[in-house]
């Protein structure tokens, strides 16, 4: 499925040995990044600056937060060490700013 030319935000997971679609799930917003692993966690920024948090589960679908960092982000978040660092934009026109935001330990 497709949204004005971008992948549409569904999650799915497939086994790779039998090339089944074990679930799918629409979480919304289109996304241009990346989605990243860690963990059992899998971490998926929107372009409309939400990033959802769901269980890396072959059984089910299991959303454990969306967060919102800024007004949007087309960036893939980035793992270093227990820090995640994101890509943001806030603001529009004059006023639109792009920022680097980390959170975690440093």
């Amino acid at each position: 499925m497709r949204a004005r030319g971008r992948i549409a935000g569904i999650a799915f997971n497939w086994e790779a040995a039998s090339i089944r679609e074990r679930w799918k799930r629409r979480i919304g917003g289109n996304f241009s990044g990346s989605a990243v692993l860690l963990g059992d966690r899998i971490y998926a920024s929107s372009e409309a600056g939400e990033t959802h948090v769901f269980r890396a589960s072959p059984d089910r679908f299991e959303s454990l937060a969306v967060n919102r960092l800024g007004d949007e982000s087309w960036a893939t978040p980035t793992i270093c060490g227990d820090r995640i660092c994101m890509r943001v934009v806030t603001g529009t026109g004059d006023m639109r700013k792009e920022k680097l935001v980390c959170i975690g330990t440093p």
